[in-house]
């Protein structure tokens, strides 16, 4: 990746490189394409990867509605589609992930890799609703990062941030680290309230003919797989279920070769 220790300025809304087979990378809520760059660098060479921002996101689009998954995955898809690809293979984290499969329902895809994913609990339940009190404060908490003038009080926020992202913050690079952390206070994303009542990626799960694999962190802290989809999703004829160890809630961070295992294993399923 062609990347930036500092941004002074917007980012770049989004990077295509590499070539063979279409590869788009979705990511997670508060961060932007860059959150793929080891994965990137890693897949550039057997695939051309498209790596958008998502609308709200920091040198991502300005959005005209709520980011709700319907709305998300109408801007991926208008964007696959000026970039010709009528299908690709995808793999989205966290609200990606759930874009990811909300496509693959769409007949968009032809595999799917979802890491740490949103939206694999059950409507309704109590888990699913201590999530989204948990996501409402953090789109509401994130920009205030900008405006910690107090070093001490900069230093305690970004490593609470770091935190939540990584299990282990030292493992990842430090370029991408600072632009992880200014993404979060630049995100704009606010009606979470209106992702809520559309299926959620549990319910879109059994409806994908294409292969899929479900990644799972086991030490994420934002989404933990003991609540949230561990239990409840299960392998199938072409579902594949797996477990990295000692990561947090974005993976990419902190083992982007393994992430970029996993996608290159669902995308040469025969």
């Amino acid at each position: 990746m062609n990347s930036t220790s500092i941004y002074s300025t917007t980012p770049a809304g989004l990077s295509r490189s590499g070539a063979g087979e279409p590869l788009l990378l979705v990511h997670g809520f508060t961060l932007t394409w860059h959150c793929w760059g080891g994965v990137i660098d890693s897949l550039s060479s057997e695939f051309d990867i498209l790596a958008p921002t998502l609308p709200f996101h920091w040198g991502g689009p300005a959005g005209d509605r709520p980011l709700t998954v319907a709305a998300g995955a109408d801007h991926l898809e208008a964007l696959m589609d000026e970039t010709g690809w009528e299908t690709a293979h995808i793999a989205g984290h966290s609200l990606g992930g759930w874009l990811a499969l909300e496509l693959a329902r769409r007949g968009r895809a032809r595999s799917v890799t979802a890491v740490a994913s949103a939206g694999l609990w059950q409507r309704g339940s109590r888990h699913a609703e201590r999530l989204r009190r948990k996501f409402q404060v953090m789109s509401y908490l994130a920009p205030m990062s900008r405006g910690f003038s107090n070093p001490t009080l900069a230093a305690i926020g970004k490593a609470t941030t770091m935190r939540a992202m990584c299990h282990r913050p030292g493992r990842v690079a430090p370029d991408l680290a600072s632009i992880a952390l200014q993404s979060a206070g630049h995100c704009t994303a606010r009606d979470i309230n209106a992702i809520w009542p559309t299926d959620t990626a549990l319910e879109i799960i059994d409806q994908i003919t294409p292969p899929v694999t479900i990644v799972f962190s086991a030490r994420d802290r934002v989404i933990p797989p003991s609540r949230y989809g561990a239990q409840l999703v299960t392998p199938t004829a072409n579902r594949r279920v797996c477990m990295l160890t000692d990561v947090g809630h974005v993976p990419m961070l902190e083992v982007p070769s393994k992430v970029a295992t996993e996608i290159r294993r669902t995308a040469t399923v025969n």
